[in-house]
């Protein structure tokens, strides 16, 4: 209704084309324009159509234009749907119409068809048309077209390079767990007897009796024979006092009668600063390190020491 009515205004405040009817018959005024009249390919125009004639009168007016294709294409083609509406006497119809090819283009819209009492009129719209302008320039050959854009190329992904940093990467942390591992490899079990006899060998290397450091002979030397035991004899451990030492060991007659005698004067020498002279440290040492022969050779019969004894009792028989 509003846009009827904007078209009906504008086509008051016009010149309209008009048809008019012959003396003598129905007395039908029809007039029509098309807003605007030059437009661009698919740019939206409108057409107006104001009918007048007697009440009473019936109006009918075409649905759209012809939708066959001209050249494979529809020249003109219908945006939505008419608008119709009637101010008393005056019919008015809006179509909002769009063209696709390019000059005088015909509208081919059919007849408004008016009846009133038997009578008949049909009001052409055949001329109605629009002007459609190319936007190329009058002369073709002045138009330089835009250079061709480039093909999109993808680029080619280097999967070697990567490869090859993910092996590096991959050895590399192989190399760092088995060095690690290594590093961290379980030691292997050291024999208490030939760790026993290496300290001895380096406590004599550093020549504390030809340096006249007996006191610190003695206690190295006792420190050596009580690792040995806590390591080989059961029940004896690194933190037992000399008591409980010799209450877990039970030394045996022979040369580990002298073991207490040994301890309880390593004690005085390291607690309770008692001063030993060069031969009771000397004679101690040979006294420990045979009574760390004696048990070995007790305790693992098929040891070197336990051969080395049964050797000497072989010669003393």
């Amino acid at each position: 209704m509003i846009l009827a009515s904007i078209g009906l205004l504008l086509l008051q405040a016009a010149v309209p084309q008009s048809v008019q009817a012959p003396p003598g018959e129905l007395p039908v005024q029809m007039g029509y324009r098309v807003n605007p009249d030059t437009v661009l390919i698919g740019q939206p125009f409108n057409l107006f159509i104001k009918v007048n004639a007697p009440k009473g009168v019936r109006f009918e007016f075409p649905s759209g234009p012809d939708t066959t294709t001209q050249n494979g294409i529809r020249p003109i083609e219908l945006r939505g749907e008419k608008l119709v509406s009637m101010l008393s006497d005056t019919a008015v119809a809006l179509y909002r119409l769009v063209a696709w090819d390019i000059g005088v283009q015909s509208l081919r819209f059919p007849d408004v068809r008016v009846t009133f009492e038997g009578q008949e009129r049909r009001p052409s719209l055949a001329a109605a048309s629009v002007f459609v302008k190319s936007v190329l320039p009058a002369d073709t050959s002045l138009r330089v077209p835009r250079p061709a854009r480039p093909l999109i190329v993808l680029p080619v992904f280097n999967w070697l390079l990567w490869l090859a940093l993910l092996a590096a990467a991959i050895i590399a942390a192989l190399l760092w767990w088995a060095w690690r591992r290594y590093r961290n490899r379980p030691k292997a079990p050291v024999d208490p007897y030939a760790h026993a006899q290496q300290e001895f060998a380096l406590i004599e290397r550093r020549q504390l009796l030809e340096a006249g450091r007996y006191n610190d002979y003695y206690a190295a030397m006792v420190d050596v024979t009580r690792e040995y035991l806590a390591a080989r004899v059961p029940g004896v451990r690194r933190s037992n006092t000399t008591s409980e030492l010799l209450r877990a060991m039970q030394p045996r007659d022979g040369v580990e009668s002298d073991l207490p005698r040994l301890l309880e004067r390593g004690d005085l020498v390291k607690f309770a600063r008692a001063d030993v002279s060069l031969e009771e440290a000397r004679q101690a040492g040979l006294g420990l390190r045979a009574i760390v022969d004696h048990v070995e050779a007790r305790l693992n019969p098929e040891s070197e020491a336990a051969k080395r004894a049964g050797a000497a009792g072989k010669r003393a028989a």
